[in-house]
């Protein structure tokens, strides 16, 4: 019994020993090199033989470099009745940084790897034949501002090596709040640098600071795929070398708003033009007949939301119906064009002389730093008065009997006119047959077309008529409460025209613009308010609480009925 023991513990420990050496585990990472330059990729493999407890943990890796890219390849082996498996785990990795960097121990639960050093040389020392064939760039102008003027940023990638494909990261500006705007599509040319050509992919921005300090550009980063020998033989191919560019970090300086702005709308442009189609030709004017004044407002350098409303103030006679005003930003290389355009019919109410005023604007010129005023010449107008309507006079009978008192009162050189009888006697004869035939023909037709009526009425089925409900004042006053409330100006707007056009329902145009000319002082200024807080003036936060409460105690004003709130297009009847 004692030897059967001995034996059977002589097979487990031969059995124990052939298991833990058929399932031994060895992991290795190996490097394609151990020397790179920034912005270079190297490719790290991570062979595993048996079978690990865990899966590789990356984390300790990602410290000081990217992974770009992983895959992984299996192989099982069978030599002699033993089975073997091999893992191979493929990593494209990016360095972090310049100088030693440490690929770390890769651990499958209690088996790492032994860490790697690789050397990453800088740009500057890697030399021309690192940096040449491809560069990235970027340059922002100028390097001082003021609040809310633009800035130009250009993003050039130039290369004289093919790509198989690459990415770039959008910039984000920090440190100020600012507006970005994509000046069009990217452009395509070619340059020489040390004597070298360059294929160039440009990006244009526009960028407007909202408010003063520091405004700050992250460096930008561009990923991409360097073919090589292989690839470009095979356009299908995905496969080279990854490198990564990045452009220096950048700085602007943003002034605030000018001490002296005051009451101006802030308008910092590099070009402003006023125009006005009545400058040059001015139209005919008659009581009661509508005419259409366009204003054209363009700034370079200025977004079109920022540009202010132009006030006409009109004399006594005149009434005024603005039309919905129309905004546009122009985009080209050199930056924005803002372009406003307000159309305004003028109906005058009383014939005479006037004279239209003097349109004047301020803005503020970023090249020289001063403030500029576009200027409209005051119009003088003639107003003609309506015409009156033509009333028929209605037939007179000839040779009429007149009384034998009232002979006495017709002048003499009326006596011997002559009479024409025959006409009287054809018209006596004539009309009234033809009367009584078309009378008769109408009576019959009715008839006809009652009866048809009525038999399809019969046939037909009854259809159900939608009524649409209309939304009430309380509810859409409801909501320019909430929105205000909320502090939203754009909402807020929104729903005030909503809400001005329940009260005026009349008006096809302008409901909006008179309920801000019937609007006490204090709901006034809240208004401008919200204006000045929609187009930019301030780069204040916009509050609408008291708006609110205005809003909710206001009440149109007594006696003001439909019928005294219609546009009178026609004053002279």
């Amino acid at each position: 019994m004692v030897n059967k023991l001995r034996i059977f513990s002589l097979l487990f420990l031969i059995w124990a020993f052939w298991v833990s050496t058929a399932m031994a585990i060895t992991v290795q990472a190996v490097a394609d090199r151990d020397r790179v330059a920034a912005g270079e990729s190297l490719q790290l493999e991570l062979r595993v033989t048996g079978h690990p407890d865990e899966d590789p943990d990356l984390s300790p890796l990602q410290r000081d470099w990217d992974i770009l890219s992983r895959s992984q390849s299996s192989q099982i082996q069978i030599i002699n009745s033993s089975i073997s498996r091999s893992v191979v785990y493929n990593l494209t990795l990016m360095p972090k940084q310049t100088g030693t960097v440490t690929i770390p121990a890769v651990c499958f639960g209690s088996d790492c790897t032994i860490p790697l050093p690789i050397e990453v040389a800088s740009t500057s020392s890697a030399g021309k034949v690192i940096s040449a064939p491809l560069l990235l760039e970027a340059d922002i102008t100028p390097q001082t501002v003021i609040a809310q003027e633009q800035l130009l940023l250009k993003i050039r990638l130039l290369r004289r090596i093919d790509l198989i494909d690459g990415q770039l990261t959008e910039p984000q500006p920090g440190g100020v709040a600012a507006v970005i705007k994509q000046l069009g599509d990217a452009h395509n040319y070619e340059t020489r640098r040390n004597g070298q050509i360059y294929k160039v992919i440009e990006r244009d921005y526009a960028i407007f600071p909202q408010g003063s300090g520091t405004l700050q550009i992250p460096s930008l980063q561009f990923n991409g795929t360097v073919a090589d020998g292989a690839s470009r033989f095979d356009p299908f191919s995905r496969q080279g070398q990854r490198v990564r560019r990045m452009t220096q970090p950048l700085q602007v300086k943003v002034l605030p708003l000018p001490a002296d702005l005051g009451q101006r709308s802030w308008i910092p442009a590099t070009t402003l033009k006023l125009q006005d189609d009545w400058q040059e030709r001015v139209p005919q004017f008659v009581v009661g007949e509508p005419v259409t004044r366009t204003l054209r407002l363009s700034a370079g350098g200025v977004l079109a939301a920022q540009l202010p409303l132009l006030q006409l103030n009109l004399p006594p006679g005149f009434k005024s119906y603005p039309d919905q005003p129309r905004r546009e930003d122009q985009l080209s290389r050199g930056g924005v064009t803002g372009i406003l355009e307000q159309k305004i019919a003028l109906v005058p109410t009383h014939p005479g002389q006037y004279q239209l005023p003097a349109i004047d604007l301020d803005w503020w010129d970023v090249t020289t730093g001063k403030w500029q005023q576009a200027h409209l010449a005051a119009i003088s107008i003639d107003v003609a008065a309506a015409v009156a309507g033509v009333v028929a006079n209605p037939p007179v009978a000839a040779n009429p009997v007149l009384p034998a008192a009232a002979k006495n009162l017709v002048p003499e050189g009326q006596k011997t006119l002559p009479t024409p009888v025959a006409a009287t006697v054809s018209f006596q004869t004539s009309f009234w047959p033809w009367l009584t035939l078309g009378l008769a023909l109408g009576w019959v037709l009715t008839v006809l077309l009652l009866l048809r009526q009525r038999y399809y009425s019969q046939r037909l089925p009854e259809v159900k008529t939608e009524v649409v409900v209309q939304p009430d004042e309380p509810a859409a006053r409801r909501i320019v409460v909430q929105a205000a409330r909320n502090s939203d100006p754009q909402a807020t707007r929104q729903a005030l025209r909503r809400w001005c056009q329940i009260l005026y329902p009349e008006l096809s145009t302008g409901a909006y613009e008179k309920f801000m000319d019937s609007a006490d002082p204090r709901l006034s200024q809240q208004l401008k308010n919200l204006d000045r807080s929609l187009y930019g003036h301030t780069g204040d936060t916009w509050n609408g609480e008291t708006l609110a409460e205005i809003i909710m105690a206001w009440k149109k004003k007594a006696g003001e009925d439909k019928r005294e709130t219609l546009p009178d297009l026609y004053p002279g009847f």
